[in-house]
């Protein structure tokens, strides 16, 4: 009987990494649509709650990714990015303020590496299976800032459904909900709603032009930015 034990304590880790490996296989698959999209656009709906029985959001943002061909557009909470044409502008409007840097070449290999390393911190997975078709896991052991997390994921259609995370005590997003005083961590489980467009939204489209102009003597902030300072940062290789 302990061999027995013994054998199967031994055989723990190797299902963990294959529970593992089976969740990242089904999660790039799942996301292969969007990469292999020319043009797509991505609005992740983040809702905000304070206990376990998401009655009542206590705030929302709203993150939007638009891929563009070769460009790759980001805009979160005043927040945003562009990166295209060599070239990569952050923009944080609340402070009017910009960084551009050269990149070597734009592409979604970066892109892929954010949504991957966001589940890279976890230890454990479960897979259910809800329906045909639909694959539900529930991470946990997280050491990332986030305790666990539920994700269904649409394999058919390839999408990501729902997600939903439960954010550690020390994790920045935290710490503006706990009260004067308060000693224990306080309760914050984000829900995350995915909607896919296949078509940009006119609104949306936009190209380097918009945010910076370039010549052989400097780089300065477009006419919609004239008035934010910019920053010019070192070659990225």
């Amino acid at each position: 009987m302990r061999k027995f034990a013994a054998i199967f304590i031994l055989m723990l880790p190797f299902a963990a990494s294959a529970q593992k490996d089976l969740f990242m296989k089904e999660f790039n698959e799942v996301n292969s649509w969007f990469f292999n999209q020319p043009e797509v656009e991505l609005i992740q709906k983040y809702i905000y709650y304070k206990d376990s029985s998401m009655v009542s959001p206590v705030d929302s943002s709203v993150c939007t990714i638009i891929k563009n061909n070769t460009a790759v557009h980001y805009r979160i909470a005043g927040m945003e990015s562009f990166c295209d044409k060599g070239y990569m502008v952050k923009i944080s409007h609340t402070d009017k303020f910009m960084n551009v840097s050269k990149v070597e070449k734009t592409d979604t290999a970066q892109l892929r590496n954010i949504f991957n390393e966001g589940f890279a911190g976890f230890n454990t997975f479960k897979k259910n299976m809800p329906a045909k078709n639909i694959s539900s896991w529930e991470l946990g052991g997280g050491t990332a800032g986030v305790i666990s997390a539920e994700l269904v994921l649409d394999l058919k259609n390839q999408k990501i459904k729902f997600l939903k995370i439960y954010m550690a005590g020390s994790h920045p997003l935290v710490s503006p909900f706990r009260k004067p005083g308060q000693t224990s961590d306080p309760t914050v489980i984000i829900k995350v709603d995915y909607q896919y467009l296949s078509k940009i939204k006119k609104e949306d489209v936009q190209s380097l032009c918009d945010f910076i102009s370039i010549n052989e003597d400097a780089i300065t902030p477009s006419e919609k930015y004239k008035d934010y300072r910019i920053k010019l940062l070192t070659e990225k290789k």
